[in-house]
């Protein structure tokens, strides 16, 4: 007798053996019904109303003023996250292209955080004391960016470690206009760079402000964003215009899009744009354009910003 207490069998059974009705499920093929496309569009449209009541509805984004960035990005850069901003050594062009983020943040739109005016919002800045690996930041210059020195806390180590704990900390703090922090060579250790990359994205998820990490080429994974930036001559025809150009190259983003633009920072009005809509335009009507004097005349023909006029802390450069 079966174990189980049925009859193995044998030739004088035939068709009777009792193990002949069963069927092996596994090996038995799976029906699959065919979803129509609306009802694709109502599971994916169920599945982001998901994600969106999971990460709250206290979202809020930078715009670039790029149309192509802010497409990429649903709407520009997602607070509340960890952007990767690098260049090559030597360039200060992903510094300048942070600060003009910074700007554009404390004038973004009226309001508040955490009770504090958006405007007078700080912002904290991590980096060794003398590190110029992507420019050297000073007073005069950041003046010169539109961005007030007086609102910056500036932390200061040698050690990259210790200043990613700081950008941490920070990361956490409510009621700041941003976080920046220069990594140096520390994302040449994978391992140690996953690692903080994970801790520095659970840090933004607790605060409330833009965090940026500023560097040489590094892996983005974990991060929300990863651009790469380098410094763009100007044209032939643009030689008196000293406003920032930049290549900007959007190569990591969560939202699944990429792009990239040649684009232009005017310190007057504070904003983006692409370069080739400036390019069009008289020279005259350029914001922020430095006139020098006429060969022919002996004249200055004056300095004329389309945006606004000169600040008042760079009328000593006109003279």
């Amino acid at each position: 007798m079966h174990p189980l207490g049925l009859q193995k069998p044998s030739e004088y059974q035939g068709d009777s053996y009792p193990y002949d009705g069963c069927t092996d499920m596994a090996s038995a093929p799976v029906a699959h019904k065919a979803i129509s496309a609306p009802e694709k569009a109502d599971v994916f449209a169920s599945l982001r109303q998901k994600i969106e009541s999971q990460q709250g509805p206290d979202r809020r984004y930078l715009a670039t003023n790029i149309p192509c960035f802010d497409d990429a990005l649903s709407g520009g850069l997602a607070h509340r996250h960890v952007h990767l901003i690098t260049a090559l050594h030597g360039d200060a062009a992903a510094t300048g292209f942070i600060i003009s983020l910074l700007r554009a943040q404390q004038q973004s739109a009226p309001g508040t955080i955490k009770g504090i005016n958006k405007a007078q919002a700080p912002i904290i800045w991590c980096s060794p004391r003398f590190s110029g690996y992507h420019g050297h930041l000073c007073a005069e210059g950041m003046w010169a960016m539109g961005l007030d020195p007086a609102k910056i806390i500036f932390v200061h180590d040698s050690h990259p470690a210790r200043l990613l704990s700081a950008f941490e900390e920070a990361l956490k703090t409510t009621g700041i206009a941003g976080v920046v922090a220069e990594y140096g060579l520390l994302a040449s250790k994978s391992d140690q760079w996953l690692r903080w990359a994970q801790r520095l994205r659970r840090a933004a998820r607790a605060g409330d402000s833009l965090g940026f990490l500023l560097g040489p080429p590094a892996p983005s994974t974990g991060f929300e964003t990863g651009w790469s930036i380098a410094s763009k001559p100007a044209d032939e025809n643009q030689h008196l215009d000293w406003r920032p150009r930049w290549s900007a190259e959007l190569i990591k983003s969560r939202k699944g899009g990429l792009a990239s633009a040649d684009i232009c920072y005017c310190p007057v009005s504070g904003q983006l744009r692409l370069i080739r809509d400036t390019s069009t335009a008289p020279q005259a009507s350029l914001p922020f354009t430095h006139q020098l004097p006429s060969a022919a005349s002996g004249t200055a023909s004056g300095i004329t910003s389309g945006d606004n006029q000169l600040p008042a802390y760079l009328h000593h450069a006109a003279n």
